[in-house]
């Protein structure tokens, strides 16, 4: 009798516990990490290095912003990077040679941008096609014109204010500007999901396509416009990697989808679509740029810090199962 009345308050607490850890699981591994690398390697507490992550995660976070919506819908976009290499060699040869002043060079390299992203959702939702096949296809499209248009070669960019703005500026002789812009994209792309019809028909569309066409929605036009948008982050992000690089670089953002892929999952939202979080992503990117900055700080070779990368990925995607197990 009394192992019978003890079992379930047992069975009560457990629960719980395991709830509060599938639920702060992001801020657990987060902090786990911080105080490994602190043990291991004590500089990795100083300022500047914290300065330094959050500086080198700032387009990763943006891009994986983006990618939540993409995710959050049922979908996947692995061309980001290659876009970003195109909005930065695009913007470093329009300004080259004063042949065009930086802002009209970056509006057109905006749209450029969109039009990419554009492509990806009209392919992938018009020719029934999975968004894996069509953005796979893409990520070497898109890289093969970046290293077309440049000969392979990097395209310095001359313009100091522009390195500046989106690259190695401060604020207040202190935060880094790509932390300051990455700052301002999460709030705008909170707001964006959380408080707007867009980011409800995504979470609706993600969540089941089929309620969500009984509904109302324009499923097409609702995932054209997240790859379209999906564009308009790989922007940002390629500005960013541009100005960081002081140059249009053709390779660059090689293993930018995976990165901000491993966050968005790392940060809980569901691979399998309808569950996303915008704060989960940030948390999600602060594990992938801890990661990268602790590694580098012990002297773990590349090679070493991409198996790590990849097992993080199996891992995101395992605990994402193990969530949806839980649930039912």
């Amino acid at each position: 009798m009394i192992q019978a009345q003890t079992k379930p308050g047992v069975s009560t607490t457990s629960s719980i516990i395991w709830n509060l850890i599938i639920r702060y699981r992001t801020v657990l591994i987060l902090i786990l990490l911080i105080i490994v690398f602190t043990l291991l390697k004590p500089v990795f507490i100083r300022p500047l290095n914290l300065l330094s992550i959050l500086k080198n995660m700032s387009y990763v976070l943006i891009a994986g912003l983006g990618m939540t919506f993409i995710i959050t819908l049922g979908g996947l976009d692995l061309s980001v990077g290659s876009i970003a290499a195109v909005v930065g060699v695009g913007f470093a040869m329009l300004v080259r040679g004063e042949f065009m002043h930086a802002l009209p060079a970056l509006l057109i390299v905006l749209i450029a941008a969109l039009l990419l992203g554009f492509f990806n959702g009209v392919v992938s939702v018009k020719g029934k096609i999975e968004p894996f096949l069509v953005t796979l296809a893409t990520m070497f499209m898109y890289r093969g014109l970046a290293l077309t248009l440049t000969a392979g070669k990097p395209v310095p960019i001359v313009i100091e204010k522009f390195v500046k703005m989106f690259g190695n500026g401060t604020l207040f002789n202190l935060i880094p500007t790509p932390v300051v812009i990455s700052m301002v994209v999460l709030l705008v792309s909170w707001f964006l999901f959380t408080q707007t019809k867009f980011g409800f028909y995504v979470r609706s569309i993600g969540g089941n396509p089929e309620a969500a066409r009984v509904a109302g929605i324009d499923i097409s036009s609702v995932k054209i416009a997240a790859y379209t948008m999906n564009g308009g982050y790989a922007f940002i992000s390629g500005l960013i990697l541009a100005a960081l690089m002081n140059s249009g670089l053709p390779d660059v953002g090689s293993t930018l989808a995976l990165d901000c892929i491993a966050g968005v999952i790392l940060g809980g939202t569901a691979i399998s679509g309808g569950v996303g979080s915008i704060w989960g992503t940030l948390g999600g990117c602060l594990i992938m740029a801890t990661l990268n900055n602790g590694m580098s700080l012990l002297g773990a070779q590349y090679h070493v810090q991409i198996l790590v990368k990849g097992l993080v990925i199996i891992l995101a995607v395992l605990m994402d199962n193990g969530l949806k197990s839980r649930q039912r």
